[in-house]
């Protein structure tokens, strides 16, 4: 399988694992700093892959789209930091992600954030 190279995405994120949640709330993972992206601001309507949402199963407003290499998939529920260093930076919650794997095409992730 061919994997899309970090060269490919020019933009660099943080990534905060979703490690769990219980009565006590969520919690998470130390972060994973300086990942190499590709970010864009746009909206679509996703499904909410998140659990523990109270909108979760319906569709709900996705603001970020992130392709991210395969080795950083990501589970709803995680965070991630977009638009590092910039007037734009902020923490977006992970709504939805897909891993794609194809023998003839780049593998990745995609995922869509708040």
């Amino acid at each position: 399988m061919r994997r899309l190279r970090a060269r490919d995405l020019p933009h660099r994120i943080n990534i905060t694992r979703l490690t769990g949640g219980g009565a006590e709330g969520q919690s998470w993972a130390d972060p994973v700093l300086d990942r190499p992206a590709y970010v864009e601001q746009k909206t679509r309507l996703v499904v909410d892959r998140r659990s523990t949402s109270s909108t979760a199963g319906q569709e709900v407003t996705a603001s970020t789209f992130v392709i991210l290499l395969a080795d950083d998939d990501v589970q709803p529920g995680s965070l991630v930091t977009v638009w590092k260093g910039s007037s734009r930076e902020r923490q977006a919650e992970v709504i939805d992600s897909a891993f794609y794997a194809h023998p003839k095409a780049p593998g990745h992730v995609e995922v869509w954030a708040t």
